[in-house]
């Protein structure tokens, strides 16, 4: 699928930027030492506005590492843009700077398979994949749906209408999962899932895809009904523990999704495996086992070579799912 001219022009502007801005690839040359340590400020760029997940999980892995007070200071950069392009264009340009993080997510695989950017993830190095995560389908209190195979029968007969955070994320997948179940969906796209869920809340749209972390709390309020979760499992908590996947109800959908930290492409062994270590102990701390229990996350730890296999992977199943 061709790129929407909009989107080509932010892509185009990211890239035009960084290379008119002394990026690092003017020192990508200088030899790498074999006891390197970053030092000063380190860059953790998020292409996602703030107050979003891949926001929150790019600060949960600053705090982190700043907590091992290694001589370092690792700060957040938001470049939003372009569903994800302008920031992951923008840090194509930091090829060979070691002092410089991506924290990404699926977004990076599914971006690709459906517009035509410049990159994909293997311009980058994978370094640690922390978390996974998944979607639970709700809908309002008065809803004729009490299932996802309910919903999905209905969409058979009818479009039903429902949001998105983004053409290419996870609410993506899950319309994608329930229409290769016979469903046909209008989607309605909204800037992030609270704006979905807000959408709902407002009778806008029939039902909405979402973390389980953000509708919880309109489940316990009773403002929504769950009809599945898309998870492999059932969630360990007490108010989602009785909601049914979408396989207990005869679908043929789960969405799992990956939060995880690369590396610009050209990095040096010891940069990538400076990093890796680092982020291993970055995810013994409190920070990161509230962050997982907090945020219902499935916690990971897939790294290096064993990470960029499992994004091939993905990658082939994403190039599936939106042919």
């Amino acid at each position: 699928m061709k790129s929407p001219l909009r989107l080509a022009l932010a892509v185009t502007s990211a890239i035009t930027l960084t290379l008119t801005s002394g990026c690092s690839l003017l020192d990508a040359s200088a030899p790498v030492p074999d006891d390197w340590t970053p030092r000063g400020s380190v860059s953790a760029v998020v292409a996602f506005a703030p107050g979003g997940g891949s926001d929150r999980s790019a600060r949960v892995v600053a705090q982190g590492l700043n907590e091992l007070e290694a001589g370092f200071d690792v700060n957040v950069e938001n470049k939003e843009g372009g569903s994800g392009a302008v920031g992951w264009a923008t840090f194509l340009a930091e090829e060979g700077n070691g002092n410089a993080l991506l924290v990404a997510e699926t977004a990076l695989n599914t971006l690709p398979a459906v517009y035509d950017v410049p990159f994909s993830y293997r311009d980058f190095t994978p370094l640690v994949m922390f978390a996974e995560d998944s979607r639970i389908v709700v809908a309002g209190k008065d809803s004729p749906y009490d299932t996802c195979a309910d919903l999905v029968e209905d969409a058979k007969q009818k479009k039903v209408k429902t949001g998105s955070s983004g053409k290419t994320g996870a609410d993506s997948l899950v319309v994608a999962e329930f229409e290769k179940n016979g469903g046909q969906f209008s989607v309605v796209p909204y800037g992030s899932t609270g704006e979905v869920l807000t959408g709902l809340l407002g009778g806008q749209i029939d039902v909405a895809p979402a973390s389980a972390a953000s509708a919880k709390p309109y489940l316990e309020s009773g403002d929504f009904k769950a009809l599945c979760t898309l998870t492999e499992e059932r969630y360990d908590d007490p108010v989602m523990k009785d909601v049914p996947t979408a396989a207990e109800q005869g679908l043929d959908a789960e969405v799992t999704i990956w939060r995880g930290v690369l590396a610009p492409s050209g990095i040096a062994d010891v940069q990538r495996d400076y990093w890796i270590e680092a982020i291993h102990k970055a995810m013994k701390s409190d920070t990161y086992t509230d962050y997982i229990k907090n945020d219902m996350l499935i916690p990971a730890d897939v790294s290096g070579e064993e990470f960029e296999r499992f994004l091939e992977s993905y990658d082939r199943e994403m190039q599936e799912v939106f042919a």
